[in-house]
């Protein structure tokens, strides 16, 4: 009897103790995956999201802010129009310390940051497994447009890096470039021959001017070189005249003795 009363107390606690692990995790899940819809901010991103999941980070300056909540695919049938709404939870609280401001009022910051150029892109989070995450950025050079309806606050975005480089070798006309490049190489090819001719011919005629002006620079320095001396035997003939009038100063007015 007394065996099956310790069965029973043992059974009641492994009870107690499932209920309490279901209602810590029914309550976990319920903060994790629901959310007050008035709290989130959605973005529209203009290129493939791929690699960017649900709890995502969305960081400003290195510092993580918030986190994506939700994606979805919104298709228009009618009109061919493909949006991809990701959905942004802020924890600004925890995250941001303001300076200056005891009050304000979210949508109005929210909406003067992006006047002030507030934009957000994705990022790679990890180059090995291909995961991104949103970035925020401050780039007034980039217009704010929105995509949204409304429902949600809506940041712009910007393409990526990644994304802009594709867009720039889209637009290059590759084919038409391939085609002129193989065009130039295909009339070198046909006329290397006569080019190398002509080479050889400019060089030569190029050595025979340079062997000519050697030969005239070569005459120019002797003729230097003569007037050279010749200036120095005058010098020396001042100076030993200069000395000779030094030592006989009478020479100028009776002449040298004989």
């Amino acid at each position: 009897m007394q065996q099956k009363k310790t069965y029973k107390m043992v059974g009641l606690f492994v009870m107690v103790g499932l209920a309490s692990l279901i209602g810590v995790v029914l309550n976990y899940a319920s903060q994790r995956f629901t959310t007050n819809q008035e709290d989130l901010v959605v973005m529209y991103f203009e290129e493939s999201i791929r690699g960017l999941s649900v709890g995502s980070s969305v960081v400003f300056k290195g510092v993580e802010v918030g986190k994506v909540a939700d994606i979805s695919l919104l298709a228009n049938l009618k009109e061919g129009t493909f949006k991809t709404p990701v959905l942004v939870l802020f924890d600004l609280e925890n995250s941001m310390t303001t300076i200056g401001l005891t009050e304000w009022d979210d949508k109005k910051m929210l909406d003067n940051l992006i006047a002030k150029g507030l934009r957000a892109r994705l990022i790679s989070a990890n180059y090995l497994t291909g995961q991104l995450m949103i970035e925020l950025v401050m780039d007034a050079k980039t217009p704010a447009v929105l995509r949204g309806t409304g429902k949600y606050w809506e940041i712009p975005t910007e393409l990526s890096s990644f994304a802009m480089l594709s867009q720039d070798l889209e637009e290059v006309p590759l084919r038409e470039t391939l085609s002129r490049l193989g065009n130039i190489i295909q009339d070198l090819e046909e006329n290397l021959p006569q080019i190398l001719e002509n080479t050889t011919q400019i060089t030569q005629k190029i050595d025979r001017v340079l062997d000519r002006k050697s030969g005239e620079a070569s005459k120019s320095m002797n003729s230097f070189n003569a007037a050279m001396e010749e200036i120095s035997k005058t010098s020396r003939s001042i100076k030993n005249l200069t000395d000779y009038l030094e030592r006989h100063p009478e020479a100028l007015l009776m002449g040298k003795e004989k």
